[in-house]
């Protein structure tokens, strides 16, 4: 319910966003029609408006998922709608013309008069709005959220959110075209489709379209964002933290080890391609104590937990324990049973694991974190959550409480180390790219890129010609380069060959020493073929270092992620 709100409420505050206030003009331009008496315009556009965001979101989940369209496709259709009806209202005489020469008066009941223009009436707010969803729809962390993380996991849920969303900003836009269309549609030229208030309107649409087009809506944006007196999406951002903890607190309790109060557990759905085991249900596991290990094989966070896991099993699977390792991808190469299969090889994993590729058992579990453990115990309740990594020894010991045994721990009491000031998780891909800094802008498409030579700590950039789409950047050019200034001890990186041939990815360090690379990348130099997780880089000991990566073409990356 939280969520639904703040929802609504993103809605509202996008009307401030930097991607927003540059085409307010629009949309209060396009509310004005040929007839003083028309007041159907403004709300005709919002209504195109939330059904094109809606429909924009769905083709995007369902191009970047299905058919690996690049989302890009779909707002250059966009620009080139908007310019569209930028030239029609800047040479009205000539869609007159063409309207005649096609003699579609005959063909739609004479909808285009003289005196009132239905089709102008109709179509051309609904263009409009339709052309407007794609800009919209990257405007605020929230609708990012609700794309990336709720849409996966609940398509009726995602669809609720989005409708919130939607109601919100249109709304909000609503009440400012108003107004706008109050104030203009005093003026009879601001009504006249030949008049020069029109064709002003008319080029303001074509620059527009260009500008969404050409990909420099981004740098718009960010002038606009830096000379705002303040941050819209603050607010946003406060909002969806405080939800996201409450979610997991409400599921928690201090009374003991056991930290969850008794809750029947969720029943596996969608789960397919079981490995080491046939597959399993909740129903049929009554009496043991279940341990629901959520994983994706290309997490650092997943791997470095494996072992404790693996160890776990081999301990207690005697006295009554079973653990399911739930895969709940998160990128594409992961929906791979083989390359799961390959994962579980190499990781060494003797337990049940099985692929969750629909989310549909981690969105039963409302879970938000790889790795994460659900203990169930021998009736089908959940009695403890462990949300990461660490907490090893208090989960054993959750796990000793419901086997009912006592024994030495078999994990350390301390969880693993992370240093205060180590680079975070940093993703390449549009979707939820994070300190990039360099020329061009990052957005979806390709481009040549000229790196920037002073990054500061946690910053990176890119040289060379690259591919960017919303999961990964793929190099396209011998010579593409990749620099990061980290702070960690080690450093890791989710790479693939897009045709599983293997390429060599040159690591570079400032004055490197010998043992100064990871177990992936000897003497500087890492093989790249299958899509997973690559060591390149390990340090004596956590530090700040400039990090540098030559990428041959077709090679893909995803993410940086970090160790100490």
């Amino acid at each position: 319910m939280l969520l639904l709100v703040i929802s609504f409420i993103a809605g509202i505050l996008t009307i401030l966003a930097p991607c927003v206030l540059p085409v307010l003009p629009i949309i209060i331009g396009g509310s004005v029609g040929a007839s003083a008496k028309d007041r159907t315009r403004p709300y005709i556009i919002g209504a195109a408006l939330a059904g094109s965001i809606v429909c924009f979101t769905l083709l995007l989940k369902a191009s970047t998922v299905l058919v690996n369209l690049s989302p890009s496709i779909l707002t250059d259709a966009s620009g080139s709608l908007i310019i569209l009806l930028g030239f029609v209202s800047v040479w009205p005489e000539a869609w007159e013309w063409l309207v005649i020469k096609l003699n579609w008066q005959a063909t739609s009941q004479r909808l285009l008069g003289r005196s009132e223009r239905r089709t102008e009436r109709y179509v051309g707010p609904i263009l409009i709005g339709v052309s407007l969803g794609p800009v919209f729809a990257s405007c605020s962390p929230t609708y990012a959220f609700i794309l990336a993380s709720v849409l996966p996991h609940s398509f009726v849920s995602g669809l609720v959110y989005l409708a919130a969303y939607s109601l919100g900003l249109v709304l909000m836009l609503l009440l400012v075209s108003l107004l706008g269309r109050q104030y203009v549609s005093r003026f009879s030229w601001a009504v006249d489709t030949h008049s020069w208030f029109r064709r002003i309107v008319g080029l303001l649409f074509i620059a527009t379209g260009l500008v969404i087009i050409t990909g420099h809506e981004v740098s718009v944006e960010t002038w606009v964002a830096n000379h705002l007196p303040f941050d819209e999406t603050k607010i946003e951002r406060i909002l969806l933290a405080k939800q996201t903890k409450s979610s997991v607190l409400s599921r928690l309790t201090n009374d003991s080890v056991l930290n969850v109060q008794p809750t029947p557990a969720p029943e596996f759905a969608g789960l397919t391609n079981w490995i080491n085991s046939k597959p399993l249900t909740v129903h049929q596991l009554r009496g043991k104590v279940v341990l629901v290990d959520f994983w994706t094989y290309s997490c650092i966070n997943c791997i470095r937990s494996i072992p404790y896991v693996e160890k776990w099993y081999q301990t207690y699977e005697r006295e009554g324990l079973v653990v399911v390792g739930v895969n709940t991808p998160e990128f594409a190469f992961e929906h791979n049973p083989g390359n799961v299969a390959a994962a579980v090889k190499a990781d060494k994993i003797t337990y049940p694991v099985a692929l969750d590729n629909n989310y549909d058992t981690w969105n039963a579990y409302s879970n938000d974190s790889w790795p994460a453990d659900y203990l169930i115990d021998r009736q089908g309740d959940i009695r403890y959550v462990s949300l990461g990594e660490g907490d090893y020894s208090q989960t054993e010991r959750a796990i000793q409480s419901l086997l009912g045994v006592s024994q030495t721990l078999t994990t350390p009491t301390s969880s693993v180390p992370i240093s205060a000031d180590q680079t975070p998780e940093t993703y390449f891909g549009t979707n939820r790219a994070q300190n990039y800094t360099g020329a061009p802008d990052l957005n979806d498409g390709t481009y040549s890129f000229t790196p920037n030579s002073n990054l500061q700590s946690d910053e990176w950039t890119l040289g060379g010609k690259w591919q960017i789409s919303g999961e990964d950047i793929t190099s396209q050019s011998a010579d593409s380069t990749l620099h990061f200034n980290v702070t960690a001890k080690d450093v890791y990186v989710v790479a693939t060959s897009n045709d599983d041939l293997p390429r060599t990815v040159a690591v570079s360090l400032p004055s490197p020493n010998v043992g100064q690379y990871g177990i992936d990348a000897p003497n500087g130099l890492a093989t790249v073929g299958a899509s997973r997780l690559y060591h390149i880089v390990s340090l004596a000991g956590a530090g700040t270092t400039m990090v540098t990566l030559k990428v041959p073409t077709g090679v893909s990356l995803y993410t940086f992620t970090f160790g100490s």
